[in-house]
């Protein structure tokens, strides 16, 4: 069958190949992959220096229809399906990929493939950092670069719940959070005056909580809870002082993808196709919005650009691959 491999031992190069086929286990389905997703992961993937694996199959997220279904009988032959893979296994970046029945997530007829390809993994870390901060209507959390993908995931999905949200961003990117629904908008690069912005905006000096996507501001962010108020950290978390943690006594969360595939934890495995269950009802619901969304091709000078934008602190887009060959 055909791929698309990635390697970096001369720069980061992509090219098309043809592969083994994939075999099937007793738990397994075929997949025949429509559109392949790209987000920060992949980006992170193809910039990290320490994975150096030859002709390795690229991309996590995709959407297919089944081809051959596992002895469950789970999901049906034809079955449009979409999931987030396992990073340390191969690509999804192929004619055919096989797949663990429990981690897949049948899509609604209406729902554009190539949208439900390029949300997969901003919107299930949205749903799952929201998640973690337990928050109630009426309660007040900041999206720190509210512009990058996930952000703009968490934006909405956070309004829907009846939150208000104070969106930081870059002054060029304030008018795109605020048309997906942002209460207040902090274009400031540093957070030493944002009591003072909440309390002229909101009435307020406290946050609820924080979704931390990039972990350059965390301390700052935690230093603007409530009392025991809560953090899910997208972007991993850096050191922080102890006199800030025993003064805040934050909940702090960790939001990881692929801690499902690297714990080797089926169930955890399962409430991600769960999560993909919600994304599918909103992406049916028509709502989600995407005001920035690329579809390109899988050759390497459109993959090459859209990862290095990506990669970009500044990243407002989203992006999808038609995988065909």
């Amino acid at each position: 069958m055909k791929a698309v491999q990635f390697n970096r031992s001369n720069g980061i190069s992509f090219q098309q190949a043809e592969i083994a086929s994939p075999q099937l286990n007793d738990d397994h389905v075929l997949v025949k992959v429509e559109q392949v997703g790209l987000s920060f992961i992949d980006a992170k993937i193809a910039n990290n220096h320490d994975i150096d694996v030859p002709d390795k199959v690229f991309g996590v997220d995709a959407v297919g229809r089944v081809e051959k279904s596992c002895k469950t009988g789970f999901p049906e032959r034809g079955s449009r399906v979409f999931w987030h893979g396992d990073i340390s296994s191969a690509g999804v970046m192929s004619e055919y990929v096989s797949v663990p029945s429990h981690a897949l997530t049948v899509l609604p007829p209406k729902v554009d493939t190539a949208m439900a390809a390029a949300t997969l993994a901003p919107a299930m870390s949205a749903f799952i950092a929201l998640f973690k901060l337990q928050l109630n209507s009426g309660d007040t959390i900041m999206v720190e670069s509210a512009h990058l993908p996930v952000g703009q995931m968490a934006l909405q999905f956070a309004k829907q719940q009846g939150i208000t949200v104070v969106a930081s961003t870059t002054p060029e990117q304030q008018k795109l959070v605020r048309s997906l629904g942002a209460d207040a908008v902090y274009t400031a690069a540093e957070f030493s005056g944002l009591a003072d912005f909440l309390s002229q905006q909101l009435g307020i000096r406290e946050l609820d909580g924080v979704i931390d996507l990039t972990a350059q501001h965390t301390e700052a962010l935690i230093n603007q809870l409530v009392f025991c108020g809560r953090v899910s950290c997208v972007g991993g978390l850096p050191s922080i002082q102890q006199t800030t943690l025993m003064a805040k006594a934050p909940n702090i969360g960790i939001v990881s993808l692929c801690g499902s595939w690297l714990s080797n934890s089926i169930c955890a495995q399962q409430r991600m196709a769960f999560v993909g269950d919600a994304l599918a009802e909103k992406l049916s619901q028509g709502e989600i919005t995407l005001p920035n969304h690329s579809k390109i091709q899988p050759n390497h000078t459109e993959l090459v650009t859209a990862l290095a934008q990506l990669a970009q602190p500044d990243n407002d887009r989203f992006f999808s691959v038609s995988l065909k060959f």
